[in-house]
């Protein structure tokens, strides 16, 4: 058996030193076979997963050694490849100061994985790919961000890994994301003196009058859940009732006499291109399309196609490609408005991001819109969070390792309703002044 001691010493790292980490300490301290624990944002969980797996992995190769073992499948699982390599890095930053001759054992061609033999391993996995997490037996799985992982990836996919022996360990850490299934594997685990809940403020590293000034601007919802790490009923700190504005049959073909809008917001290098048309006459979504990887001619022609269908005016994020394609359209006679999400207001720009956002929001709250149950778009509206800059400004978006650009096509699609539903459209449309437009082809 390593001796913590002398392994914390090899790596640069320690729980105890500089400062005293209780929270760490705790959860290495803890000997169940399975661990859950809600933590709040900034509080060193990726560094404690990674040292978790570490120990286990050197345990066991001495094990191999002495002829005890023949087999180490380890897994590192995070909701994308992103996350999971962002404790996997500290794990083999830490192995290859204390072996180096493992070197030669890593790569990340299909997602981080250390190969020493077939059958001995350590693999980062992504849990939006299921058919990669079946057929295994695992001698250690570590969840990491376990709460925004589906649920039936753990019951069908993760669950069968740890099922066959008693001296497997499973970890799921994570900051929480409502009352789902981690909150109720918490409570097992609480029981079984393994369910731990610790605050960003349990970080003795961390900056108490930086999280002071992160209190005062979010809601005390948000403030609960991502740093007090205190589930809530509403998993989102930003979008609040979505399921109740979800109509599976409200999607379809043009109408006669119904205007139509659509929000299209343009991939950069990982993310993807989405559009989404809303009926401005029902405030019903219609369609909705996204893809990545495809070249900008086929992307405008694909937008524009869409467009014509529908007769839809396009709102779309002046970014850096933004400008370019909005000239294309509008070459091809589409209706284009232009909308700046940085900087400030003014009279020529009466649009950022904060407003966009503040009024999907409001109008998800007020059931002034109904989109599909497309289960892509309803995640993202899940997950998207806003957090405080180091210069004090609110930024709003998706957790590092995520997309958001559902709920920005979204977004830019609801700015062009005005006022509540066809019901109502004409009281409203007396008394609201009409929004000077950011930029506009006609």
């Amino acid at each position: 058996m390593i001796s913590d001691k002398v392994l914390q010493k090899k790596i640069g790292w320690s729980p105890y030193l500089p400062k005293r980490h209780e929270a760490q300490i705790k959860i290495l301290e803890c000997k169940e076979p399975k661990v859950v624990i809600f933590a709040g944002k900034g509080l060193g969980k990726s560094m404690v997963c990674a040292y978790i797996a570490l120990k286990a992995f050197l345990n066991m190769m001495l094990e191999v050694k002495q002829g005890k073992r023949d087999s180490i499948k380890i897994w590192i699982v995070a909701p994308t490849y992103e996350l999971s390599r962002k404790v996997f890095s500290y794990f083999i930053t830490w192995l290859l100061k204390v072996e180096p001759e493992f070197g030669p054992c890593y790569s990340d061609r299909a997602g981080p994985k250390l190969e020493v033999t077939k059958t001995i391993w350590v693999q980062g996995k992504s849990a939006d790919e299921p058919q990669s997490l079946m057929g295994e037996r695992l001698d250690l799985l570590i969840i990491d961000e376990a709460p925004y992982i589906k649920k039936s990836v753990w019951e069908h996919q993760l669950t069968p890994t740890m099922a066959l022996s008693e001296e497997n360990r499973t970890f799921l850490i994570g900051t929480p994301r409502g009352k789902n299934w981690v909150y109720q594997q918490w409570l097992w685990a609480k029981d079984h003196n393994a369910g731990f809940q610790f605050s960003s403020g349990d970080n003795p590293y961390l900056s108490q009058k930086r999280l002071e000034e992160i209190k005062e601007t979010i809601s005390k919802e948000a403030w609960e859940q991502e740093y007090l790490a205190i589930p809530q009923e509403q998993a989102s700190s930003v979008f609040r009732n979505i399921r109740d504005i979800v109509n599976p049959s409200c999607l379809g073909e043009p109408q006669s006499g119904h205007r139509y809008v659509m929000g299209l917001d343009l991939a950069q290098i990982k993310d993807f291109t989405v559009a989404i048309i809303l009926d401005k006459d029902t405030h019903q979504e219609k369609v909705h399309d996204r893809f990545k990887k495809i070249d900008y001619p086929l992307q405008i022609e694909r937008i524009y196609n869409l467009a014509r269908k529908y007769g839809a005016k396009v709102i779309v994020e002046l970014n850096n490609i933004g400008q370019a394609i909005a000239d294309e359209l509008k070459a091809r006679g589409v209706n284009v408005e232009g909308f700046q999400t940085q900087g400030t207001i003014s009279v020529d720009k009466p649009g950022t991001k904060e407003q966009l956002i503040k009024k999907l929001s409001l109008d998800i709250e007020n059931r002034n819109l109904t989109i599909s149950d497309w289960e892509v778009l309803l995640d993202e509206l899940d997950i998207f969070g806003q957090d405080l800059t180091p210069m004090g400004h609110i930024k709003y978006g998706a957790p590092e390792g995520y997309h958001d650009d559902c709920v920005m096509a979204l977004a830019l699609a609801n700015w062009g309703l005005l006022g509540k539903r066809r019901a109502q459209n004409a009281e409203v449309a007396k008394v609201m002044p009409q929004r000077r437009k950011t930029f506009q082809y006609f």
